[in-house]
């Protein structure tokens, strides 16, 4: 993947703007030795609508250039378990991470992070 094809597929998002934080706060997240973010968390910091969010979410995902992750909303953070089929029906939140693909783009390792999975 380029830079260029990158920038094609965030501004084919429909929401350029939610598409563009998504992709800065999942990189500052490996920058800081997470792996990924929350929904929650990223509509409370941007105060995106949860609807677009989920919607260019969903589109990046199928464009190759992020993970959706489902976990149960009543689970403690360190007994979290992040699946990539949501079979939590209601109570499912949504996690987010990049895809290698991206990783790769920005020169971001992360083999330093544990991955809950």
């Amino acid at each position: 993947m380029k830079f260029s094809e990158l920038e094609i597929i965030i501004t084919s998002s429909g929401r350029r703007s939610i598409a563009s934080m998504l992709v800065a706060y999942l990189l500052d997240a490996i920058d800081n030795g997470t792996d990924g973010v929350d929904l929650d968390f990223f509509q409370s910091e941007t105060g995106y609508i949860r609807t677009n969010i989920t919607h260019v979410a969903n589109y990046l995902k199928e464009q190759g250039i992020i993970l959706i992750y489902y976990y149960r909303d009543n689970v403690d953070i360190s007994n979290r378990e992040y699946i990539e089929d949501n079979i939590f029906g209601r109570w499912a939140k949504q996690h987010y991470k990049l895809t290698s693909d991206v990783l790769n783009l920005y020169k971001r390792n992360t083999d330093f992070i544990s991955h809950a999975k």
